[in-house]
């Protein structure tokens, strides 16, 4: 068991030091070429369904959403350590892919997405919304409620870094909170990612949200939690993450943790590294709500704690090793 133990830690650092690796998108890129000093937005909205935007390396500010549709392909292109970066200070998205299926947003940074009581929880997000939408290699920070939320079955990201979104207009105690690095109530799958500095939690799954998997990602000094699994029957799979220093927000009322499972059931929670999370590693707990899963059939197994305890483990349904 010990051996187990010691290899399932080596795994997790070995796949959590390549998490996040800033990829360059070539300097090719067949479709509608975009450079800076153009209007990102007027370009998406003036296109058809399932073009293929080439966006040039360089800063694109945009007043309104850039609007997503239908197999929309936003591509970035450079060749350095820096990406494409889109930014706003007046639009509740940046990216607004609500009502669209199977786009995909690669190589693009974007940042600044405003709301606050008068519109939330559905402003305030880098890319919101879009069923079967898939994120590549994107840098979604500072925008004040969600990094990428608010989005429909389907939701894969890869290859990204999510850090710094959420504000307390989207946190308080007592009213609709939805703060987070990545935030659904459908089916998502977060890999080989670096997800840090949220206000609230890293990467959020509630009400009940269908399938949800988080591998191979760095989840580090989120507020509340790294990863938060709330009122969902799964199946639910966090492995090989490294997760880290999360909870760190006083401010935030509740639990804090590494990972808290919460009111929810069908996880299976291994190879993960944790250390110096407020509280906690893992936190799970029941609910009191009539509406949310019964807990059960949660299995934690071959985790290295760091140090950090594991809370919920004589409760029906839960499993530790």
């Amino acid at each position: 068991m010990k051996r187990l133990l010691v290899l399932s830690a080596t795994l997790a650092t070995l796949f959590s030091a390549f998490a996040y690796v800033p990829q360059a998108e070539g300097a090719t890129c067949t479709g509608k070429q975009v450079s800076p000093g153009q209007n990102l937005s007027s370009v998406a909205a003036n296109a058809r369904a399932g073009t293929t935007f080439c966006i040039k390396d360089g800063n694109y500010a945009v007043p309104t959403p850039v609007r997503v549709q239908n197999r929309d392909r936003f591509i970035g292109m450079f060749s350095d350590g820096t990406r494409p970066s889109v930014t706003t200070t007046k639009a509740q998205h940046v990216f607004d892919a609500n009502g669209s299926r199977g786009a995909t947003i690669r190589g693009l940074g974007m940042s600044g997405a405003v709301g606050g009581d008068h519109c939330k929880p559905n402003c305030g997000r880098g890319i919101g919304g879009g069923t079967n939408l898939t994120i590549n290699n994107v840098w979604s920070h500072h925008n004040q409620n969600q990094g990428i939320g608010g989005t429909g079955p389907g939701l894969l990201v890869t290859y990204s870094r999510i850090d710094h979104n959420g504000s307390p207009a989207f946190a308080r105690f007592g009213e609709s909170q939805s703060a987070a690095g990545i935030k659904s109530v459908n089916s998502m799958t977060v890999l080989n990612s670096r997800v840090h500095d949220n206000y609230w939690s890293g990467v959020w799954c509630d009400n009940d949200c269908d399938a949800f998997q988080v591998r191979n990602n760095t989840i580090t000094a989120n507020g509340k939690a790294g990863i938060h699994y709330e009122a969902s029957s799964g199946p639910a799979v966090f492995a090989n993450n490294v997760i880290r220093g999360n909870g760190t927000n006083a401010a935030v009322a509740g639990r804090r943790a590494g990972l808290i499972i919460y009111a929810s059931a069908n996880a299976e929670v291994y190879g993960n590294a944790f250390g110096s999370n407020t509280y906690y590693g893992i936190h799970v707990a029941e609910d009191d709500r009539d509406w949310t899963p019964l807990l059960g059939n949660i299995s934690i197994y071959n985790n290295t704690m760091g140090g950090d305890a594991i809370v919920g483990c004589t409760l029906s349904g839960v499993g530790c090793l």
